[in-house]
């Protein structure tokens, strides 16, 4: 019974809301229904403005759905764990918040651990953490979130400690620094974001530093090392890679392999082919990956459109034309009322 009362109880808080969203322009009791669900019935109120959230509209109904969104502890999360959606999907979500709230990746990245560990039975894990840094690295400018991420490059996890050597690197962009994160014994997930930290640097220690990765007994890092080079106009690089592909030693073929999908260049598609038919898995699986991306297409295909909806069943009044009813059922208690008491 329970269950069923609450199935029903989201039912009808998306049937408020999307009249209050499709009327939110010429009903002004739209925007105080909104306000009353996200106060008196958060969770609900998440789960039925996140749809609308996930979608580009810039309507004013949007962005009250935004404003109401931030007072929500959970938007942290829902912009930040992987299982809630694509990376694509949290950068959606994290530029509308974003734009409504200009310190909320100052409040984002807070909530990764921080230096002194006061806050690590709190803060994000380390999916959580990836997924913030992923975001932050494509979307924020310039160094003011370094002095906040900057400690996590040290971090004993590999994978939080690559994330941030790529956000910190591109954002210093400077060869001396990411010497040292490649020469230090650091994993080489770390080394190899080092050196991606340095594509698009026109500089010769630049250029010096990536010519030496490019020999680097590491698949990523040499890779790396290739595609900036390739970025900074370096003749060559595309035969490079194409002889790499006969070499005799398979780390050789597994870099070229992985190199190829990364400049993306049409004229790998004949060789990444014959690699897949190579005697080593690791050459064969990277062939595979990088097709897989030299092949994605720029566009998708336009969907079926959508079959007609049914007639909408009309709404039941706005709970928000009765201030003495509550959205859970209960009925506050009016000044007369407690007069008479």
């Amino acid at each position: 019974m329970a269950a069923a009362t609450v199935k029903f109880d989201r039912l009808l808080i998306h049937t408020y809301l999307d009249r209050a969203v499709a009327e939110f322009n010429t009903n002004p009791l739209s925007a105080r229904l909104i306000r009353r669900i996200a106060n008196e019935l958060p969770d609900l109120f998440v789960a039925a403005a996140l749809p609308y959230l996930d979608t580009s509209d810039q309507s004013s109904a949007h962005h009250f759905l935004t404003s109401q969104m931030l007072r929500q502890e959970c938007v942290f999360d829902e912009v930040a764990d992987p299982a809630r959606g694509s990376l694509a999907r949290s950068l959606n979500l994290f530029r509308r918040l974003w734009r409504a709230d200009r310190s909320f990746d100052v409040q984002l990245v807070q909530r990764l651990p921080d230096r002194t560990g006061d806050n690590h039975w709190t803060a994000f894990d380390s999916a959580r953490s990836c997924r913030v840094l992923d975001v932050l690295n494509e979307t924020s400018t310039g160094r003011r979130l370094v002095p906040i991420v900057g400690h996590l490059v040290e971090s004993p996890d590999k994978a939080l400690a690559a994330k941030a050597t790529l956000f910190v690197g591109r954002r210093m962009q400077s060869p001396k620094w990411a010497a040292r994160q490649i020469t230090r014994l650091n994993p080489e997930e770390v080394r190899a974001n080092a050196v991606e930290s340095l594509w698009g640097v026109k500089s010769q220690s630049a250029q010096e530093l990536l010519e030496g990765c490019a020999t680097d007994e590491s698949v990523p890092v040499a890779g790396n090392a290739l595609v900036g080079l390739h970025m900074l106009g370096k003749p060559g690089i595309i035969e490079q890679v194409m002889e790499m592909v006969t070499a005799e030693a398979p780390e050789m073929r597994t870099t070229a392999a992985w190199t190829m999908g990364r400049i993306g260049d049409a004229a790998f598609i004949d060789p990444l082919t014959g690699l897949l038919r190579d005697d080593s898995p690791e050459v064969r699986r990277e062939a595979l990956r990088s097709l897989l991306q030299l092949n994605k297409p720029e566009t998708a295909a336009m969907p079926e459109p959508p079959p007609e909806p049914p007639a909408p069943t009309p709404a039941p009044p706005f709970v928000a034309e009765r201030d003495d009813v509550r959205l859970d059922g209960s009925v506050n208690s009016t000044r007369s009322d407690r007069l008479r008491r």
